[in-house]
């Protein structure tokens, strides 16, 4: 059975404290490997099922949802259907890690331009690639950032391994930030992190009680601010999506969950506990 379990105190603290308080509430989630299964294309990534339902029903009950995410505004907005999910019509995006923002009360979202940068470094890349000979690596223009994906490469690991100096070199040549993930190199214009979008939210939401749900080292920064809340007196919780691909993650964590499926099942239970 697909689940979920608590891992520290702190999880049993962030539900009490959230019920008592749910407008007091921020939940943010990462999208790829938290709200949606991580797939070998990413243009055909979806919000699991279960967590689209789980989160359209947390979304009345408590203060703030968000979405914080290396993808576009659009993209998210896409794949996940936003639109048209009933109880997500107050969700907000945070897209590019905080580069670029989609609130759906207002409708009005703020994309960035694609920078010099990113452009002339994914013709390095693309070059770089060709020399390489390197089959099934897939590049996925982010705007501001440009993604390097080898999961559908015969050998993910090798492949991985040899792009990693190459993306380095260009990156520090474009003045770009190199963020490794789970099969993913991703070049990006923007030195924001996670931890940056979620700290502006909190600020803005005036939220005393926070959980982030993420699944990769991009999320990493999120969850370090959250650790630095609880000395501020902010009752906070670190859900992580664990995966066998970033095993060591669950050491940040205070609930674990069995893919997007437990981060579904971690919302459902949730919700059930807010009036």
């Amino acid at each position: 059975m697909t689940t979920w379990h608590a891992r520290t105190p702190a999880a049993h603290d962030f539900l009490a404290a959230a019920t008592a308080a749910p407008d007091s509430v921020l939940v943010a989630l990462d999208f790829d490997g938290t709200l949606a299964p991580i797939v070998d294309d990413p243009e055909t990534s979806a919000m699991h099922p279960e967590a689209a339902d789980a989160l359209a029903g947390l979304g009345p009950k408590v203060g703030q949802v968000a979405i914080i995410t290396g993808r576009p505004v659009a993209k998210v907005r896409q794949l996940g259907q936003l639109e048209r999910r009933a109880g997500l019509g107050g969700v907000i995006v945070m897209g590019q890690y905080g580069a670029e923002r989609w609130d759906a009360r207002t409708g009005v979202e703020t994309p960035p331009e694609t920078p010099q940068s990113v452009a002339v470094a994914t013709v390095q890349i693309e070059r770089a690639l060709a020399d390489l000979g390197l089959p099934g690596v897939h590049l996925e223009d982010k705007g501001q950032a440009i993604g390097i994906h080898v999961r559908r490469c015969p050998d993910p690991t090798a492949a991985f391994a040899t792009l990693k100096p190459v993306a380095a070199e260009i990156a520090e040549a474009n003045g770009l930030t190199l963020e490794p993930g789970k099969h993913v190199l991703e070049l990006r214009s923007s030195s924001m992190t996670k931890g940056d979008a979620l700290r502006a939210l909190i600020e803005e939401t005036g939220a005393t009680v926070v959980a982030m749900c993420g699944d990769d080292l991009g999320d990493l920064p999120a969850f370090d601010l959250l650790r630095e809340l609880r000395d501020d007196g902010v009752t906070t919780c670190i859900v992580v999506s664990g995966s066998h691909e970033l095993p060591a993650l669950i050491d940040h964590a205070d609930v674990v969950a069995d893919g997007p499926a437990g981060v579904a099942a971690w919302l459902a239970a949730l919700s059930r506990h807010l009036p």
